[in-house]
């Protein structure tokens, strides 16, 4: 009887955490899709990296035009190296589509709230484990990492949680293939596989015994670092020139804004991964790699910058509840940290009157004419003409390989905007301060416009257009 009493409870615990992963993947697989549906990814990363693998596909190994374009590299390794994306290019050949993209993002988040719930519950009881999945589930952090176009990045949190798991279960050899898989994510990944190896070293303290102990893991740490360093110094400027990233370290300087963020961040985790000293190693280096920048995006809420911050402050937040009394105050710093991911949160339906300077919302108001634009759209994807277009068409044009976003070096073939946004009026002045060749209007509806390059002749797909 008492067996059957745990096993229920145990399962209870179980379906909540699975039904909040659940709940959580369909979500953000809803708000991506519409967000794609009503052209709202207009920063360009979706479009990179949709063109990035259709040109792997296709014999032109993740090259795209706007880093082309904007930095004369004709591999995506030029800017970012990012191996791990040569896995997606099997699954992109099979359903070539930004969608594609933008599921594997979502069901691989989602994944990180199922396992967050198992690391949660080795470390603590499944009742914590549960409350901690809900802290984390709808921070507003990794809701802005799910929804801020597609990025490699987002397959790291699962990771990291995957390798925290592995720690605590003493697999050595699974933390290292988690390890390995996580230096291929992105360039700058070492700076969390280092801090987690060295963070699980010193659990018992600084001593010769500890690090004796683990010293493996203290080798996977310094080869981490070695690997970041030879990756930045000399594999992207191979495939490119110098590192363009670090520029944003020139300056360094803190300010209020920045150390605003820095508290709001670990307000939405409840302040939880502050309370033990010890995870200022497992967090310094991200931390820094963030705050040291000079670009603001990477202290503002609703971009993908903290996928290491993330899942690192979640294991922080485990572990200072499993080494520390919070007992009495837990229920307090939950409700904070869910008040606050909830005033954070970078998702509104409308545009709002003051925006909070520090969160970079995604606003779900459909981009103008958009079902005219995804005609156009459709029939231009059946041409091989080369296209020049504003960032909200990029991505979804972007399997095809001559897409643009930049007039420079270029003559292309067609023109697709919409007139009655700012940003279309002047990516088709740009065009035309840039290239002399005459475009004449082939298209008009919605203030979506097509214009095509003098004597070349029609399209049959846009002939067949309304």
């Amino acid at each position: 009887m008492v067996k059957f009493q745990i096993k229920t409870r145990l399962l209870y615990y179980d379906v909540t955490a699975v039904l909040i992963a659940l709940v959580y993947s369909l979500a953000m697989v809803h708000l991506s899709l519409l967000k794609f549906r009503y052209l709202l990814y207009s920063s360009l990363d979706l479009g990179i990296f949709t063109q990035s693998l259709a040109g792997f596909v296709h014999g032109r190994p993740l090259f795209n035009t706007v880093e082309w374009q904007l930095y004369g590299v004709s591999n995506h390794f030029g800017v970012h190296f990012q191996p791990l994306l040569l896995l997606l290019a099997p699954v992109f050949k099979l359903f070539p589509s930004p969608k594609t993209l933008l599921l594997i993002q979502s069901l691989s988040l989602g994944s990180s709230v199922l396992l967050a719930y198992f690391l949660a519950k080795r470390a603590l009881n499944e009742k914590l484990a549960v409350a901690l999945t809900v802290l984390y589930a709808f921070n507003s952090s990794l809701v802005g990492i799910n929804l801020f176009e597609f990025h490699p990045v987002s397959l790291a949190v699962p990771l990291f949680l995957l390798a925290a798991i592995f720690l605590v279960d003493g697999r050595d050899r699974a933390f290292l293939f988690a390890s390995l898989l996580l230096l291929s994510v992105k360039e700058d990944t070492f700076l969390g596989v280092s801090s987690l190896a060295i963070w699980w070293t010193l659990r018992d303290g600084l001593s010769f015994e500890s690090l004796k102990k683990n010293l493996h893991l203290v080798i996977i740490a310094v080869i981490a670092v070695l690997y970041g360093v030879v990756v930045i110094k000399l594999v992207i400027p191979h495939f490119g020139g110098t590192y363009i990233y670090g520029n944003l370290y020139r300056h360094v300087h803190l300010t209020g804004r920045k150390l605003a963020y820095f508290l709001l961040f670990n307000l939405s985790f409840g302040l939880l991964p502050l309370f033990l000293p010890l995870n200022w190693v497992l967090l310094a280096l991200p931390w820094l790699e963030n705050l040291l920048a000079s670009r603001p995006s990477q202290y503002t809420f609703g971009f993908h910058y903290t996928y290491m911050l993330v899942p690192l402050s979640f294991v922080g937040a485990v572990f200072a509840l499993r080494e520390l009394d919070l007992r009495k105050i837990l229920s307090v710093l939950l409700a904070l940290g869910l008040m606050t991911s909830w005033a954070t949160m970078p998702v509104v339906r409308k545009p709002l009157d003051e925006q909070f300077s520090l969160v970079h919302y995604t606003v779900f108001k459909p981009f103008p004419g958009y079902k005219t634009a995804w005609d156009v759209i459709d029939a231009l994807l059946k041409t091989n003409l080369s296209i020049y277009t504003q960032p909200a068409f990029y991505p979804a044009l972007a399997t095809k390989q001559n897409v643009y976003v930049y007039p420079a070096r270029i003559t292309p073939d067609l023109v697709l905007v919409n007139v009655k946004t700012y940003r279309g009026r002047v990516y088709l002045k740009r065009l035309r301060g840039m290239v002399g060749t005459k475009y004449v209007c082939i298209y008009s509806k919605d203030g979506i416009e097509v214009f095509m390059k003098k004597g070349l002749k029609l399209p049959l797909p846009l002939k067949e257009l309304d």
